[in-house]
């Protein structure tokens, strides 16, 4: 069977985002390790794990979208129905590391922009599950991005804190780029913003002023 040409680019531009994605998460990380060595001491059995995880994410979603692309749909589905398993791995090892942060390095604001960035996640992931039953795709390809775009923060931070700016310019950067991702994507495939992904970009700029506010009145 031979798929639109619409489908086919749509799924090919979302692979390649997600590449842009993983390469800039090992990229950062990376630049963070070479720049900052000391950091590698923290680099335990969890830590490694919830790397792992996240990476093995960001390959999902590239080779989901390749998959779809290539019309082979019983793969992208049954590799999708196993996502929940990779979900659960990332969301309980990265909860681990957020409080361990908060309570061994005296850093609770990191505890707090984890789970604001989980908050984010679950439902977006969820809602992306919702719309592949329903046949939205262009809706589930969209939650899927928002929710992933959610997660890079950490991966913002490293970059962030090589180049010796406050650790705050990681959020400040994240809304920015969450909204030109997503709504560039968007623009390109529809020649326009379409309504759910205005609602799941409020959603997800909405939660970030929230998680602000918290951190705002609890650490200034």
């Amino acid at each position: 069977m031979r798929a639109p040409e619409s489908h086919v680019r749509a799924n090919i531009l979302m692979g390649n985002i997600a590449l842009g994605l993983l390469g800039f998460t090992l990229a950062a990380f990376a630049l963070k390790a070479f720049a900052h060595p000391e950091v590698q001491a923290r680099y335990t059995p969890i830590v490694v794990f919830h790397a792992g995880s996240m990476i093995t994410w960001l390959t999902l979603l590239a080779s989901q979208s390749f998959l779809a692309a290539k019309v082979r749909f019983a793969a992208h589905r049954a590799t999708g129905r196993a996502s929940i398993a990779l979900v659960g791995a990332m969301l309980v090892s990265g909860g681990v590391i957020s409080w361990r942060i908060g309570q061994e390095l005296g850093r609770p604001e990191v505890t707090v922009v984890n789970l604001a960035a989980f908050a984010t996640f679950i439902p977006l992931y969820f809602a992306a599950l919702h719309f592949a039953r329903r046949r939205d795709i262009a809706a589930h390809r969209q939650a899927m991005l928002i929710a992933t775009l959610a997660l890079m923060t950490p991966a913002y931070a490293r970059v962030v804190q090589v180049l010796g700016l406050p650790d705050p310019v990681a959020i400040a950067v994240q809304v920015p780029i969450t909204v030109a991702v997503s709504a560039g994507y968007d623009w390109v495939l529809h020649g326009r913003i379409t309504k759910p992904v205005l609602a799941m970009l409020g959603f997800s700029v909405g939660l970030v002023v929230v998680m602000s506010a918290v951190l705002a009145a609890l650490f200034l």
